[in-house]
């Protein structure tokens, strides 16, 4: 799946994790018809008055068994959770099944044909019909409960309901369907989750790509003005002060003459691994806004904290030379820096915030390149 960004066990696990959330959605329905089934069966075979003890005893394992499979929710994106549910998921379906299947299979050897025996026949039918579609997803463990559902009672009829041999043989002749539905229907969803899956790959590949720098995967320009209005309301709300370091990389073009572009773009991934070294917290916002322009957004105290940042920034920059081995080059590389302070209470809007820092940076490169002004 090339177009899947994340790793085989992401993808497992996303797997794992959709066939979770569907086996409990597809369990939404089925409870509550095996107790609406047994109590009509019962009731159609007069046990309701009085209570036979199989009809109450299988009516309220059925009820206790629906309960608990509506009440049990899927766990999210939790690897042993995830199986533990499943796991206890199949335990309750399996309940349902065997407990429905035991009680029709007794009103099939006590009543035969009978206005009781038409309605259970009915809904095993149905129960084991939508076992193979609904819990495809688990092919092995559909067809065993489809099969639980279903065999006793053809096996009571065969044995015990001689009159009964025409609909023992219809049956038997709908096994074989019930088992190819439901390795088509296996097929059909792991297709269809493929699909899906694949998709979202794609449109959060695309998402990436929409707001990164391909070059160096810095925030593009686009996003980092978003992410530029939406600092400066925190500082806002939170009565807090931020620098905006706007840098542009000296002598850039001569690079590119000299040395060619591919040597330039290396020299832009060194300087975005200097900017990720020096500003590594989860609040630092750091962003490529032109050809060898960058953009950093840092949370500080005051005017001096983020000059500081900046200074850094700069000796670093002046100290960590390029050294591109294919080409036998070691390249100083310095930068020219602007630096911008809010703290909250301004007036300003981020596009007079960015104006403000970048005329600095203009002011440190026309003053004589490798420097630090504040605007």
């Amino acid at each position: 799946m090339s177009k899947q960004p994340t790793n085989g066990n992401n993808r497992e696990l996303l797997v794992r994790q959709f066939v979770c959330n569907d086996l409990f959605a597809r369990s939404k329905i089925g409870p509550i018809f095996y107790v609406l089934s047994a109590l009509i069966t019962g009731i159609l075979a007069n046990l309701h008055d009085p209570l036979s003890p199989i009809f109450g005893a299988a009516l309220a394992i059925l009820i206790v068994v629906a309960v608990a499979r509506l009440t049990t929710r899927p766990p999210k994106n939790e690897p042993v959770h995830i199986e533990q549910f499943i796991i206890k998921h199949w335990c309750f379906v399996i309940s349902s099944v065997v407990t429905w299947s035991a009680f029709y299979s007794w009103i099939v050897y006590t009543y035969g044909m009978s206005s009781a025996f038409l309605f259970g026949l009915v809904s095993t039918i149905n129960f084991s019909t939508a076992l193979v579609h609904q819990f495809s997803p688990q092919l092995k463990r559909a067809i065993t409960c489809s099969l639980l559902c279903l065999l006793p009672s053809v096996l009571i009829m065969w044995l015990y309901q001689p009159s009964l041999s025409i609909v023992t043989f219809t049956l038997a002749l709908y096994l074989p369907y019930l088992v190819l539905t439901a390795r088509n229907s296996h097929k059909e969803y792991f297709n269809h989750l493929d699909n899906k899956l694949d998709l979202q790959a794609a449109l959060a590949e695309l998402e990436v790509l929409s707001v990164t720098d391909g070059l160096t995967g810095l925030l593009n320009r686009r996003e980092f003005n978003k992410r530029l209005a939406v600092a400066m309301k925190i500082c806002q709300r939170t009565q807090s002060g931020m620098g905006l370091i706007l840098l542009d990389l000296d002598d850039f073009k001569t690079i590119n003459d000299t040395y060619g572009h591919s040597v330039g773009d290396k020299c832009l991934i060194h300087a975005t691994a200097i900017l990720k070294r020096i500003f590594s917290r989860e609040t630092d916002i750091i962003a490529r806004v032109g050809g060898e322009e960058f953009a950093v957004i840092v949370q500080s105290n005051n005017e001096d904290e983020a000059k500081q940042s900046a200074k850094k920034l700069q000796e670093v920059f002046e100290n960590t030379p390029y050294i591109d081995n294919t080409e036998t080059a070691s390249l100083r590389i310095t930068a020219s820096i602007g630096i911008a302070y809010y703290d909250g209470n301004e007036s300003r809007s981020a596009e007079q915030l960015y104006i403000a820092a970048d005329n600095a940076m203009y002011d440190a490169k026309n003053s004589g390149k490798n420097k630090v002004i504040t605007a």
